[in-house]
């Protein structure tokens, strides 16, 4: 008798054991995720390459040659839209870009943290980029806290912004808050993003700042293995499509814009001179 009743409990104890340890491996199968550091996404996910326009100012755009006509309409065009979506980008980009040389430190909370100071645009800041993994969603979430006492307003543990990107880092979102009203904590830019490899990428950016007259526009920026889109959605112009491509090899494109010769499209070549078509 006190044989069976052994026998049965050695069985059950050994069940127990058995389930303990397959709830375990289950469990530790997920953990890595959390107790390693989540990978950065890519700095690519925050700015638009517009290196082939960068070095044209307002003054070398006037005395370029009248052949250019239709190079030099779509270098203008991006001239202002750089004032009005990249602007909100460029110093917060700057400021992460810092973070790919530090080390992380998994706090209390749960979260890693990328702790450190840099400079831009001539102030200095001391940021604190939390990252962590989301498993519901297969998500990593972060955060971008910033303090600076040269920045006007200054800034104290503000939310500078905030974005989820899938694991694997092919796609996800930043969201910008305005630093020039830091207490208010106002959503002034959006940016969507997907990058599956490295020969294609897409970014489009939501202007949400009602202060702005831009407020409502969108911007969308294609690479498509050297072939680059810029496709601007106007919202005050009954949310008109206008493009600018180019060609980053060879250097040639057109501009198709509601407001520039009756909105055809307009091309120009290899060396920006105006051209009646598309490169042979």
């Amino acid at each position: 008798m006190n044989t069976i009743i052994k026998s049965k409990s050695l069985t059950l104890f050994t069940a127990v054991i058995l389930m303990l340890s397959i709830f375990s491996c289950e469990k530790n199968a997920m953990e890595p995720e959390k107790e390693r550091p989540p990978e950065l996404p890519p700095v690519e996910s925050m700015q638009i390459n517009l290196s082939f326009f960068d070095s044209l100012s307002s003054n070398s755009l006037e005395k370029t040659a009248l052949t250019k006509h239709n190079f030099i309409a779509a270098a203008w065009r991006i001239f202002i839209i750089n004032t009005t979506f990249r602007v909100a980008a460029i110093v917060p980009t700057a400021v992460f870009l810092a973070a790919l040389s530090e080390d992380p430190v998994l706090k209390d909370d749960g979260k890693f943290h990328w702790i450190y100071t840099t400079t831009s645009n001539s102030d200095s800041f001391t940021a604190d980029l939390a990252g962590w993994v989301d498993m519901e969603s297969s998500e990593v979430v972060w955060e971008m806290y910033v303090s600076s006492n040269t920045h006007s307003p200054k800034l104290d543990n503000f939310l500078w912004y905030e974005g989820r990107a899938k694991i694997g880092n092919k796609q996800g979102w930043w969201m910008f808050h305005d630093d020039k009203s830091p207490d208010a904590l106002v959503e002034v830019l959006k940016i969507d993003w997907q990058i599956p490899n490295e020969n294609y990428r897409e970014l489009i950016l939501s202007n949400l700042n009602q202060a702005n007259e831009g407020y409502g526009d969108s911007l969308k920026y294609i690479y498509d293995n050297f072939n680059e889109y810029l496709i601007f959605i106007d919202a005050s112009q009954n949310n008109s499509v206008n493009t600018i491509y180019w060609d980053s090899q060879t250097g040639a494109g057109y501009i198709e814009w509601f407001d520039y010769n009756e909105g055809n499209r307009s091309y120009w070549d290899e060396n920006q001179n105006d051209s009646e078509g598309p490169p042979a």
